[in-house]
C-alpha cells in the first residue's frame, strides 16, 4: 500500500489527517504506548493525575509538545488506531514553557527535573534544519499491517514539502521491531545514548536523508 496522503481516503476507509482536540481520549493512550517506560519514569505511575489523563488533557490543548497541533492520526473505518508527532526546532522550542507549566502544575519539580534529564541525556531536542518524528504508536490489535510505515512515509512527504532534507527520530535500543522498521525505511544510526538508570533503555538517535 502506498503512503496515505492527508485527507485522501484509500481502500474506501483509511485516512491520515491532522489530529484534533476531540481525538484526545483515544490518542492519549496511543501516545503513552509510544514510550510507556519513559512516561512512567518521568511522571511516576504512583502520582496523580494518571499519566493517560494528563496526556489526554494536554493533547486537547494547544500549548505543549503533547498537543494535537503537533500530531497526525490514522483512522480505519472511522476508528483512530495510530498516531505520529512531528517537530522542527522552532516548533519544539515553542512548547518548552508550556511543557514546564503543565508538568509542574501536576507533578511538581520532580517531574520537570526527570523530564529535562530524559531529554538532555537520552532523547535530544530536534536539531536545526531537521524534521523530528515522535510518538509513533499503533493500536496493538492493528500492528503488523504496515501502518507505522505508512505514517512515516506520510511524514516524509510532509517534511520534504516543508523544505527539510533530513528526517530524524529516537528509538529505545531494545525495541527491536521498531528499530528494524526504521532501518528498512532508510534511517541510519547517528548516536547511541547510554541510559543513566536501570529503568530506561539505551536510546538510538537515527537520521534519514530525504
Amino acid at each position: 500500500m502506498n503512503a496515505v496522503q492527508c485527507g485522501e481516503f484509500i481502500e474506501g476507509a483509511t485516512v491520515i489527517r491532522p489530529a484534533e482536540s476531540k481525538d484526545s481520549a483515544v490518542a492519549a493512550g496511543l501516545v503513552f504506548l509510544s514510550g510507556p517506560a519513559a512516561f512512567e519514569h518521568i511522571f511516576g505511575s504512583g502520582h496523580d493525575p494518571d499519566i493517560r489523563d494528563f496526556l489526554k488533557a494536554e493533547f486537547a490543548k494547544p500549548a505543549t509538545m503533547f498537543s494535537h497541533r503537533h500530531h497526525f492520526v490514522y483512522e480505519q473505518d472511522g476508528q483512530l488506531i495510530a498516531t505520529i508527532g512531528g517537530f522542527d526546532k522552532p516548533s519544539h522550542d515553542a512548547t518548552l514553557m508550556g511543557n514546564a507549566k503543565a508538568i509542574f502544575s501536576q507533578y511538581g519539580w520532580r517531574g520537570i527535573v526527570k523530564g529535562l534529564m530524559f531529554e538532555l541525556r537520552l532523547v535530544k531536542p530536534p536539531r536545526k534544519g531537521c524534521y523530528y518524528l515522535c510518538h509513533i504508536a499503533v493500536d496493538p490489535q492493528w500492528r503488523g499491517k504496515g501502518i507505522a510505515a505508512q505514517l512515516i512515509d506520510f511524514m516524509t512527504v510532509r517534511a520534504q514539502g516543508l523544505g527539510y532534507s533530513t528526517l530524524s527520530l529516537d528509538v529505545a535500543e531494545l525495541n527491536i521491531g521498531a528499530l528494524r522498521l526504521y532501518q528498512q525505511m532508510g534511517f541510519k544510526l547517528v548516536k547511541r545514548n547510554k541510559s543513566y538508570n536501570s529503568v530506561l533503555d539505551n536510546h538510538l538517535y537515527m537520521e534519514k536523508t530525504l
